[in-house]
C-alpha cells in the first residue's frame, strides 16, 4: 500500500513539473497567440485607413493603420487584443473612425504576417516608437484585455488626453493564476510580467474603465482591482452579462465615444 502511494505521489510530481516546464518554455506562445494571416500591410472595412510604417528600435518594421482625424477632433491610439489581428478590430475601429476620431491602431509584431517575435519589452518599445513617429500631441489610449495592459505602460511613460481600458487586468500573472491555480504563474512569467497596477498611479489623465461581470476570462474583479489603484478622474462601467470580447453589443462603443466627446478641450 505505502509503495502504491508513493509511486502515486512521485507520478503526480512528475506530471506537474512536466506541465509547469511546457508551460515555462510556451509562454509566449499562449500569452501571444497571434494568427498569421498576410494582412499586416492591407486595410480592410476602416474607412479613410491607410498604412504607416514606423521603424521600432531594434530594426522590425512596426504596421499600423492610421486614420486622420476630422477638425478638432482627438486621436485615439489604440491596442488590440492578444489573439486576432488589426481586421479582427476593425468593427471598433470603423465605429471610432465614422465618429471623426482620428485613429492610430498597432499591428503587433508576428501579428498578421508581420515580422518579429512579440514579447513584452518589445511590444512597449514598438507602441512608443509609433506614439513618437505618427502622432503630434496627446492622444487618447485605448486598449482591449491584454491591449490595456500596453496601453497602460505607454500611458505611464507619454503624455495622453485620457485612458481607456476595456476588460483589463491587474497583473498578467494574476490572470494566469485564476485559470492555473496549480502553477506558480508570477514566477513562469518573470519576464511577461505586465503589471498595469503598479504603473497606473502615475497616469493623471481621465480614466475610462469598461468590464462584463459575466468576464470568464479576465474576471470583473481583476479590472475593478486596476481601478481601484488609479488616480481620479475614473469611471467604472459593468455590463451586466457582459464577456470578454462582446461588449460593443451591450454599447461599449457608444460608451468609449461618449466618454471621449465629454473630454475637456
Amino acid at each position: 500500500m505505502r509503495r502504491w502511494l508513493v509511486r502515486l505521489a512521485l507520478t503526480l510530481i512528475l506530471g506537474w513539473s512536466v506541465a509547469v516546464a511546457a508551460l515555462l518554455l510556451f509562454r509566449h506562445q499562449l500569452i501571444y497567440p497571434f494568427r498569421d494571416w498576410p494582412v499586416a500591410t492591407q486595410v480592410a472595412g476602416v474607412s479613410g485607413a491607410r498604412v504607416a510604417e514606423v521603424q521600432a528600435p531594434d530594426g522590425i518594421p512596426v504596421y499600423t493603420w492610421v486614420v486622420d482625424p476630422a477638425p478638432g477632433r482627438p486621436t485615439i491610439l489604440y491596442f488590440m487584443g492578444n489573439a486576432g489581428s488589426l481586421p479582427a478590430a476593425a468593427p471598433r475601429l470603423q465605429e471610432l473612425a465614422l465618429a471623426g476620431f482620428g485613429v492610430v491602431a498597432l499591428n503587433y509584431r508576428g501579428a498578421g504576417g508581420a515580422p518579429g517575435a512579440p514579447s513584452q519589452a518589445a511590444l512597449i518599445a514598438d507602441a512608443l516608437a509609433v506614439y513618437d513617429a505618427l502622432l503630434n500631441g496627446p492622444p487618447v489610449i485605448y486598449g482591449t484585455s491584454l491591449g490595456a495592459a500596453l496601453a497602460t505602460q505607454v500611458a505611464a511613460q507619454r503624455p495622453v488626453q485620457a485612458l481607456v481600458l476595456e476588460t483589463p487586468f491587474a497583473r498578467l500573472c494574476q490572470t494566469a493564476r485564476h485559470h492555473y491555480p496549480w502553477v506558480p504563474a508570477c514566477v513562469l512569467l518573470w519576464d511577461e510580467h505586465w503589471g498595469s497596477v503598479e504603473v497606473i498611479d502615475q497616469i493623471n489623465a481621465p480614466l475610462l474603465v469598461l468590464h462584463g461581470d459575466a468576464d470568464r476570462i479576465i474576471p470583473i474583479a481583476h479590472g475593478r482591482a486596476l481601478f481601484d489603484a488609479a488616480r481620479q478622474p475614473k469611471e467604472f462601467v459593468t455590463y451586466p452579462g457582459g464577456r470578454h470580447n462582446d461588449l460593443r453589443l451591450y454599447g461599449a462603443g457608444r460608451d468609449v465615444i461618449a466618454f471621449i466627446e465629454g473630454l475637456a478641450p
